[in-house]
């Protein structure tokens, strides 16, 4: 009896969630930004004309699939042209409907990062427990950017160090535009 109880109590820790400890840089193509992805999580990414979006998760997203654990990055580009509004009013209408359709656990004033501001939203929707980073460009910059960094509300202090970690991305490198 002994011997089932430790086999049990070794399976239990064996099956715990362990966050990444190993990191590898990830190069966002076309423009050549990165983010620093958990060794052994999978990169896809999917763009179009006014949209780049990229997804480093746990779980293989390449081709739309679901994914539970993961960081995604959603760029638009031509906000005004494309919804009439401006990029900073496009990220303020999106927090606001996350916050009447999520349990909204804290959200950030607005602050200045040079090139774009910025306001987050963290919420719980449904199993999920997400942190949304929203920025709009400044000085006219037309360009919207929403950071979605979530898993299950069960997972989320395991990945949260993790997520910390992705939170500091560079989306462009502007040397590579420089010629």
């Amino acid at each position: 009896m002994l011997l089932l109880i430790a086999t049990l109590a070794i399976s239990a820790i064996a099956s715990a969630e362990v966050p990444p400890t190993e990191y590898v840089t990830q190069i966002f193509e076309p423009t050549g930004g990165k983010i620093s992805r958990p060794k052994d999580w999978f990169y896809s990414e999917s763009h179009n004309s006014r949209a780049y979006r990229w997804t480093i998760s746990r779980e293989d997203a390449s081709g739309g699939r679901p994914y539970t654990t993961g960081v995604r990055i959603q760029t638009f580009v031509g906000v005004k042209d494309g919804t009439g509004k401006t990029a900073k009013q496009f990220i303020l209408d999106f927090a606001a409907a996350k916050a009447k359709q999520a349990t909204v656990i804290n959200s950030c004033p607005e602050s200045n990062q040079g090139l774009f501001s910025r306001i987050c939203l963290e919420t719980e929707e449904g199993p999920y427990h997400i942190l949304y980073s929203m920025f709009w460009g400044t000085s006219g910059m037309d360009v919207a950017i929403v950071s979605i960094a979530g898993t299950t509300k069960e997972l989320w202090e395991t990945y949260l160090p993790t997520f910390n970690v992705m939170s500091d991305f560079e989306l462009i490198d502007m040397k590579r535009f420089e010629k």
